[in-house]
């Protein structure tokens, strides 16, 4: 008598989970329908097509135009230098960078004028003081397992506050590679209009860094 009540239950619970399952995907198609998502209120937001989703306006599939883009910079020393695009923001670069890319790990030819030591002598833009310091915490892990951050043990990074620093005799091998940052620029029209303006202190701020002296600015 009790297994045949258990048996019944068992059924019962099954028979349940196979009909909700099929309200379930039922429910699920209905919702996920292109009808009913055009029917559906979404206040000021539209339904976005595939076509609008990237600048090119056309499907993923299938063949279509790369724009043309072409880098014709004046040479290195013949070019204007470029305004900041925001306070400490990375200098765009100016000039052609034809044959002197890639930077590899036994060749970067940036370094040539742009080093502080050569760089106003041949009128390039120095590497600033900011490239030569190292921004990274000193992290280890203590004997019972806490992570120590400048001699603090800290839960995560967060906790840090404030940012110290140390200076380098030598460039810091994380601002090695120059392009990662400084950019190129090429004579194409923009996809999309850019009404940013930055907010410059002074005049010294379009074109030179002050990273340094301003990195805990709003936190001490």
């Amino acid at each position: 008598m009790k297994r045949s009540i258990k048996v019944a239950l068992i059924s019962a619970v099954a028979a349940s989970a196979v009909l909700f399952a099929g309200d379930y995907v039922n429910i699920n198609k209905g919702v996920n329908s292109p009808d009913l998502i055009k029917k559906q209120d979404l206040g000021a937001k539209k339904v976005v097509d595939e076509t609008d989703l990237g600048y090119r306006h056309s499907g993923l599939n299938g063949a279509f135009d790369v724009p043309e883009v072409k880098y014709d910079r004046p040479a290195p020393g013949a070019a204007p230098r470029f305004e900041r695009s925001y306070v400490n923001a990375p200098p765009l670069i100016p000039h052609s960078i034809q044959g002197l890319v890639p930077i590899t790990a036994k060749s970067n030819q940036c370094l040539g004028c742009h080093m502080p030591n050569v760089a106003k002598g041949v009128g390039a833009t120095p590497i600033p003081e900011s490239h030569f310091t190292d921004f990274r915490p000193d992290t280890k892990l203590d004997k019972n397992g806490n992570v120590v951050k400048d001699g603090k043990i800290v839960a995560n990074a967060t906790d840090i506050k404030i940012a110290k620093f140390k200076k380098l005799k030598k460039l810091n091998p994380a601002r090695y590679n120059c392009t990662q940052c400084h950019v190129p620029q090429a004579n194409v029209k923009p996809l999309v209009g850019n009404t940013f303006k930055p907010d410059f202190k002074n005049k010294k701020q379009m074109e030179h860094s002050n990273l340094l002296q301003v990195i805990d600015e709003g936190v001490k």
